[in-house]
């Protein structure tokens, strides 16, 4: 029953992609929040409540809040000021702390991304659907879709095994193992005998799902957000590069002349989209720089201390986010920069006044690179990701 119905799921996502895109992504976005009780992502539902979503959201929600942060609060004031025992369950706070501010991110934007998508369709519109930059920026959102699949895939298996490894050591083994956090889960000690056990193994497996939908469902919407903003890149780009290859004999001045005008115009309209993405991530961003410079710190410390397990995954939650932020970032500037390449090759010095006001308007415009920012303070960029780890090894040493 369940693979019938991921099948029709699929089937229907597909189907709409084909359609509608943007139609595509939201569905896919609004099905993976689903799971954890958040309806209505986008703001297209006049209610978004209902009691099997309250339900979900106390589950998995509560779930992770008790078997996660709540626990580790307690545990660190316990242990504290004892060296290792101190960072494994800051470790642990930190490493929680991303996949709540998640959700809660997800919670509160559904206005905000309710005007991005209107924005997305009205650009998607404004593209003439027989042109090569109409074909670049499908090609650019089926190559996000197929992303999105992948980080479908990845979080599922990741977690699957983070899950099925201590189950097959209890069940081969001499001792329980459990998938979870250092210390004693509050109110449930001791936590590894019967029926403790069976309790503390249920909880964590929901808290796990929990993390691993909110961590699914934004990666997915990033990437498809930022395919929105590169795929505009890439027609204006197309579009230049036309007029380039126009530029010498037979120049064909209506052509010329009405993408000109299309540039200008598409350029202003990717301004206002990226403003709003930008707006959109940027304290999310910076919040998560801050969670995850302390997961890396405090992974890095207890490195030979603790299970290897929970030292691999709170490092790859630490830099999986950073490295998606990071080379996103780079994407964009690059696509602007190759932009810019083609404002200055496109034949503006043939042209005349007219036209050549128009390239340099242009050009103006896009000498303020567009790029996306954690708090306006750091550029997402290989630079901010290598200076990062600069900053985590520098801070390990300083500890030891």
């Amino acid at each position: 029953m369940f693979s019938r119905k991921r099948l029709f799921f699929t089937k229907s996502i597909d189907k709409g992609y084909k359609n509608d895109p943007i139609e595509s992504v939201k569905a896919m976005v609004s099905l993976i929040q689903q799971f954890v009780g958040i309806r209505n992502m986008f703001g297209d539902e006049n209610s978004s409540f209902s009691i099997l979503s309250l339900l979900k959201m106390l589950l998995f929600g509560g779930s992770f809040v008790y078997v996660g942060s709540l626990s580790q609060l307690i545990y660190l004031v316990r242990v504290f000021p004892d060296k290792i025992e101190t960072f494994k369950a800051l470790n642990c706070i930190s490493a929680t702390c991303v996949p709540l501010s998640k959700y809660v991110f997800m919670w509160s934007v559904r206005t905000r991304l309710r005007t991005i998508f209107v924005m997305s369709k009205q650009g998607l519109s404004a593209i003439e659907s027989d042109t090569t930059g109409y074909s670049k920026m499908i090609r650019t959102l089926k190559t996000a879709r197929s992303a999105s699949w992948f980080v479908i895939i990845n979080q599922s298996v990741t977690h699957v095994i983070y899950l099925l490894i201590p189950f097959l050591f209890t069940i081969f083994g001499n001792i329980r193992y459990l998938p979870t956090t250092p210390g004693e889960t509050y109110g449930l000690t001791p936590k590894y005998e019967t029926p403790y056990y069976e309790i503390t193994f249920m909880l964590t497996c929901f808290a796990t799902i929990f993390s691993a939908v909110n961590q699914t469902g934004y990666i997915v919407l990033f990437i498809n957000l930022l395919a929105h903003e590169l795929g505009h890149f890439y027609v204006i780009t197309d579009a230049l590069n036309g007029i380039f290859e126009k530029k010498d004999a037979n120049r064909d001045l209506v052509y010329i002349d009405r993408k000109l005008k299309f540039c200008a115009k598409h350029y202003q309209y990717l301004l206002k989209l990226h403003s709003e993405i930008k707006n959109l991530y940027k304290i999310i961003f910076g919040a998560h720089f801050l969670m995850m410079t302390i997961v890396l710190v405090t992974t890095l410390q207890t490195m030979n201390s603790w299970d290897i397990r929970n030292t691999v995954l709170t490092a790859v939650t630490g830099i999986m986010p950073l490295f998606i932020y990071c080379f996103g970032g780079e994407l964009l500037i690059t696509a602007g920069m190759d932009m810019s390449t083609a404002i200055y090759q496109c034949g503006w010095e043939k042209m005349g006044v007219k036209q050549a006001k128009v390239v340099s308007v242009i050009l103006c415009l896009s000498q303020r690179p567009l790029c996306l920012t954690a708090a306006n303070v750091f550029v997402m960029n290989r630079e901010t990701f290598g200076g990062i780890a600069q900053v985590v090894y520098k801070i390990y040493a300083v500890f030891n």
